[in-house]
Order: C-alpha cells, then structure tokens, then sequence
C-alpha cells in the first residue's frame, strides 16, 4: 500500500482520541480566560476603593482556582497527546523495519548504513517531536488566540482589539518567507547526520584494517570533515531559526506598544476603565506564549515535513522481489530438483550480462559444484536461486515450477544457504546457530555443530553455545564463523544445500572432516557447492566450470582430467602449490638451527 501522507495517516486513525485531546485543550484555554476578568476586577476595585478582605480573599480563590484548573486540564492534555505521539514513532518505526526486510539485496547494495541509521533515528525522532510539540502547541494556539481575541473584542474594545492585533497577520507572512530555507536546511541536516553516522559506522567496521594500515589519523580527518559539515548545516539552520523567532518577538512587541499607548489613552478618555485596561493586558500577554511558538512551530512542521518525505521515499519503495500474482500458494516443500533454461541474467542497471545462456540440470537429491576464476559468475548464479534477485520468466525452474511462482517463504525455508562471508549476528552461537522460523533442541543444536566441525571449538569456551559474540561475529576466527554458518545451514534440513565458496577459511584437514560430516547430511539432498579448491568439489555428481558468465566445461572430475581444459588446469596447479608447500615444510622440519638453506 503507498502512503501518501504518514501524518495524515496518524491523525485520521487516532481522530477520536485527537477530538478528545482537543477538549482538554480547549477547557484549559477557558478556564485562563477568567484570571484576566479576574484581575481586571481586582484593578477595579482597588482603584474605587471597594476592595474588602472577603473580596480580596474571593478573587484570590478564583484567580487560584482557575490557575489549578488550567494546570490540570492542561497536563492531561499533554501527556493523552504525547502518549499517541510515542505510538506514531513505534508504529512508524516498526513499519520501517518491516519494509527494509521486505526489499531485496539489490536496494541495499545502493544505500549506506549510516544514512539508513539516521532515517530509523532521527528522521522518525522529529516526527515524534512534530506530533508531541508542535500539534499540541497548534492546538493550543488556535483555541487560546480564538477564545481571548472574542474576550478582548467582546468584553472590552473591539477597537483596541483590532489596531493591537493588526502588526500580527505579519507573522504569516514571515512564515511562507522562511518555510522554503527551513525545509530545504532540516533536509541537509538530516544528510549531514547521515553523513557523519556512516563514516562512525564505517570506521567501527573496518577498525582492525585502519589499525593495520596506520591511518588513524586519516581516518579522524574524514570524520572531522564529516562533523564539521553537521555542524555548520545546523549553524545555519539555528541561524535561520534565530532569525525567524527575533522577527516573531518584534511583531509581538509592537503589539504591545499599541496596546500602551492606545489602550492609556483611551483609559484617560474614560473610554475604559483602568481595570479592563488591566484585563487587556492580561489577555494580550496570554497570546505572547501561543504567537512566539509560532516560529518554533513552523521550523518543527518543516523539518517534519522534510523528515516524513524522505521516510515516504523508502516506504513507497516497492520490492522487486516479492510474491507475484503468478505464485502458486499450493507448493508447500521442495524436493530440489533444478532446471536452468538458457538463463541470462544482468544486474539492474548493468551493461553487460552477468550470467549469458546457462541451460542445466540439476537432478533432486544430486550434487553439483561450480568452479572458475573470481568473477565469472559462480555467486551470481547461486544468487537468482534464493531470488535475491529475479531471473527472466522462464528460465530457472524448482520441481518443474518456474522460481516466480514459488512462494518466498516456501522457497526460502527450503534453501539452506551458506554465503561467502560467514556473517554471523551478535548474540549467542547457540542463537545463530538456530537462526530459522522453526524451533530447535538443544540436541539438534549440537549435532549441527557437529558435523560442521566446530563442536570442538565452541565448548573450548567459557560459556560454550551460549558465548556472546561480537559484532558481526567477529570474536570468532574467520573458519570458526563460516562452520557455524554451515551449522546454521544444516539445522535447517533443507531440501536444497547451497555452499558458497564457504570452506575457503580453513585448511584442507578440517575441509576434509566438514565434507565427511556432510556425506550423510547431503545424501538424497540437491547440493550445490561453490569452491576454489578441486579437494573440495571433486566429489560432485557434476561439475560445471564458469568462465565471463558462461558454462565453459561440464561433467565429472574424472571426465574434466581428460578433457584437458581449464578444469585440468586448475587441478594441476593445485596438486604443484601443494606438493611445494609439502616439500618446504619437510625443508624446514629436518634442516640444522642455524643454517640458512637459502
């Protein structure tokens, strides 16, 4: 559904606690009519020297009585109207949240952390702050200006009302003057903050190459740049906002010189008395509070307005990658049978294919492993299986459906995948480990670990499954993260395994004992493994080799020897690194301390 206003979403659900809200409000506003009257009587009296103790005493009470009465509905009001602009900011940042899951990786490859950060934060925290400031002193606003412009007119001159209210309609027109700079600064402040939120990401991220490179101090440069910007963005929007409010109070000020020197005369021509001139004062310095928020108010609207445009941006965002009217709700499961049908593929806006002409088969409960040089489009091909983006129509098929009329969950849930960098959250390894909609036993837990070839090192552990991992995992040695992303795949039993390149981090030893464990695991599941190492995909039902995004070789290991081609390269040149390795370990082992073989 496209929103077309977040705002006017908000007040049209909560219309009737808003009316309500309204009420408080407004019974607030009246009860501060009557300290005006009530001073004004008080001025009266004093000056016709009918003042008595009991009067003293009734006025007193009133004025009291008023000011608490005021002070009651006023809190009510305020905290009824606060409470639903702490709902707005839940709601709308749940909504955020549940839309960023919603679109695909594509979108994210175009976005930086930090900016989505400060859109989840700040942006959703002025929303906050317009709905709970800035309604509520609209409110207050109109029904106090209304009702004390009515006491003024009606009670005591509409005259002097009118030439003491004349310089305000000024005030409009000094709003539409800076609306257009205060939207266009609160935008850039935003950037700014999204600016200075990603280089402090980006730089907690990356904090071990920054040490190992020595550029701390490069690093603080960029950040003192991107801080200095924030802070001259907001220089210029306080500037801004300084000015607008100067502007407001000297309109209010001339306001009052009106009321004095208007209001004196008419008091010395016994037009009114001293006590309604009193009154009129009072009444005037109850719209100085209301009439100087103006100008708070219409920078908080603005930056709200800025604010909800850009989450609007991102909430209108439709996901690529969704379920279609084609999808087939009846497919519950996969049985991992998969087709490939003369796919080529391109990356939103690239110019060249990624993938060109890919026709393959991959029987149900087979296993396949794709090998070739970084780049020819071994991910990519993996990538369009769990539909992190989507291929043409026609061209990949499960089970004999085209992928798009697969539901995602369905899909998804039956794809265990492996990715390159072992990613793993910061919370427990148990946590991870059991990363999946459905529930797991601490058994099956254990058993994941187990044939991932990781058991051993988690219970080395003080806390074992339940050690707290840093963030993204990184607490962890680079082959301890990619067996527990392995052991997270396997808890899953899916009906499709995908490995990408994910046995790249640890030695051949471990790659062996983690393919063993898998023997059983793989065994009547389709599998798909990407990898560098001929060790570790020589044992696949099929092999294709990927060479500028086209399956330049297909069949076994054995069938791939004696072709002769860039399979067999690749074998051969492994078998010479790792014959070379051997020869300088059993160098190094047997010769003399102290005698330099070189």
């Amino acid at each position: 559904m496209e929103h077309s206003s977040i705002f006017k979403e908000h007040i049209v659900r909560h219309r009737w606690p808003y009316l309500f809200g309204f009420l408080l409000v407004t019974a607030s506003s009246l009860l501060q009519l009557l300290i005006p009257m009530l001073m004004g009587e008080f001025t009266d009296r004093l000056e016709q020297k009918l003042l008595t103790a009991e009067g003293i005493g009734y006025l007193a009470l009133g004025i009291a009585g008023a000011a608490l009465g005021t002070a009651f509905f006023r809190s009510v009001g305020r905290i009824y109207l606060f409470r639903l602009a702490r709902e707005l900011e839940m709601r709308v940042r749940n909504d955020l949240f549940t839309h960023w899951e919603r679109l695909p990786v594509q979108y994210y490859n175009k976005q930086r952390i930090g900016d989505l950060m400060a859109h989840g934060v700040s942006d959703v925290g002025v929303m906050r702050e317009v709905t709970m400031g800035a309604y509520y002193q609209v409110m207050e606003a109109v029904v106090l200006i209304g009702v004390t412009v009515i006491a003024m007119a009606g009670s005591i001159s509409p005259l002097l009302t009118f030439l003491t209210l004349l310089p305000l309609p000024l005030l409009t027109l000094l709003a539409y003057r800076f609306h257009r700079t205060v939207q266009k600064q609160s935008s850039d402040v935003q950037v700014a903050i999204g600016e200075m939120t990603s280089k402090v990401q980006e730089f907690v991220a990356g904090i071990r190459v920054v040490k190992a490179f020595v550029q701390e101090k490069h690093e603080i440069g960029k950040f003192e740049r991107a801080n200095g910007l924030s802070v001259e963005t907001n220089k210029r929007f306080v500037r801004t906002n300084s000015m607008f409010n100067g502007a407001s109070h000297a309109i209010v000020g001339v306001s009052f010189l009106v009321s004095v020197i208007y209001g004196g005369v008419m008091v010395l021509q016994d037009v009114i008395t001293l006590g309604e001139f009193v009154a009129f004062n009072t009444y005037l310095a109850l719209l100085i509070g209301p009439i100087e928020n103006i100008g708070r108010v219409m920078n908080v609207l603005q930056k709200g307005s800025a604010s909800e445009r850009r989450l609007l941006e991102i909430l209108n965002t439709a996901p690529d990658v969704k379920d279609g009217s084609d999808t087939n709700y009846g497919i519950e499961r996969l049985e991992g049978e998969i087709t490939f049908k003369n796919l080529t593929f391109k990356y939103p806006g690239a110019t060249r294919p990624a993938l060109r002409n890919i026709s393959l088969h991959v029987p149900r409960g087979s296993s396949l492993a794709i090998v070739g040089k970084v780049g020819c489009g071994k991910s990519t091909l993996v990538s369009l299986l769990v539909r992190q983006y989507n291929p043409p129509i026609g061209t990949l098929y499960l089970d004999g459906n085209d992928i798009l009329t697969v539901p995602l969950s369905v899909l998804r849930s039956g794809v265990g995948f492996v990715p390159q960098d072992g990613f793993l959250f910061s919370s427990t390894i148990k946590d991870n480990i059991q990363f999946d909609p459905k529930p797991h036993t601490f058994e099956e837990v254990e058993e994941a670990a187990r044939i991932a070839q990781v058991y051993d090192n988690i219970v080395e552990f003080p806390k074992g499954f339940d050690t707290a991992l840093g963030e993204r995992g990184l607490s962890l040695s680079g082959g301890q993260r990619q067996r527990v992303s392995i052991a997270r795949a396997v808890i899953k039993k899916p009906s499709v395994l995908v490995f990408d390149d994910s046995l790249s981090a640890v030695d051949t030893e471990t790659e062996d004992r983690i393919l063993a464990g898998l023997d059983a695991v793989m065994r009547n599941r389709t599998t798909i493994i990407i990898g560098h190492r001929i060790s570790s995909v020589r044992r696949a039902d099929q092999i294709i080799v990927m060479d500028e995004g086209r399956i330049a070789e297909r069949g076994t290991h054995e069938e791939l020897l004696r072709l002769g081609g860039i399979y067999a390269d690749m074998y051969h040149k492994q078998l010479m690194d790792e014959e070379s390795q051997r020869t300088e370990s059993h160098d190094s082992q047997h010769s003399p301390k102290g005698v330099d073989l070189a």
